[in-house]
């Protein structure tokens, strides 16, 4: 029996107990892209050292001991609201928009991942929801545990917050 495409969709949120540039920073910030990303493997070839409209995101996606190619690209990046990545190349076809705003004790962070298979994928679409709820819910509580914590360095300057000592470069790009 054939199947046609199959979707999903899968929303988590959650308040972080830091200021709003605070998390923009760190979202948009390359090099922390793989400190929060849990299927990410290895270490992923950004073409920007900010992430900004066209960026893309080229890494291997994990899950148990398999490894399957993805390329994301940002798809939208609106200062101080929002954050879209939609996969290029992948198992999946996923739009992942993250928002963030103040809100009482923080920020509020929100991520909905709307996923996409083909007809020859359909069968995939239980296990593939499955895989995204539980590594979107473990992304967010890494995510406000790093930001909560410090335990991170940000690796692009930025006019977001104070440039702490821990970035290696002095300027910070125009863009940022």
């Amino acid at each position: 029996m054939a199947l046609g495409p199959a979707s999903f969709c899968v929303d988590a949120k959650t308040v972080i107990g830091v200021d709003p540039c605070v998390v923009e920073r760190f979202l948009l910030d390359s090099g922390c892209f793989p400190l929060w990303h849990r299927g990410v493997a290895g270490v992923p070839t950004i073409s920007t050292p900010v992430l900004q409209t066209g960026t893309s995101v080229e890494f291997f996606g994990r899950v148990g001991p398999l490894r399957f190619p993805y390329v994301t690209i940002v798809s939208a990046q609106e200062p101080g609201r929002k954050l879209a990545l939609r996969t290029t190349r992948g198992i999946v076809d996923l739009l992942a928009v993250t928002t963030w705003a103040a809100a009482d004790g923080g920020t509020e962070v929100r991520t909905t991942v709307d996923g996409r298979l083909t007809a020859a994928r359909a069968g995939l679409a239980t296990w593939a929801e499955r895989i995204v709820r539980r590594n979107l819910g473990a992304e967010l509580g890494d995510l406000k545990r790093l930001l909560e914590t410090g335990q991170f360095e940000f690796t692009v300057p930025s006019q977001l917050t104070a440039h702490p000592p821990r970035c290696p470069l002095e300027t910070p790009p125009d863009f940022f």
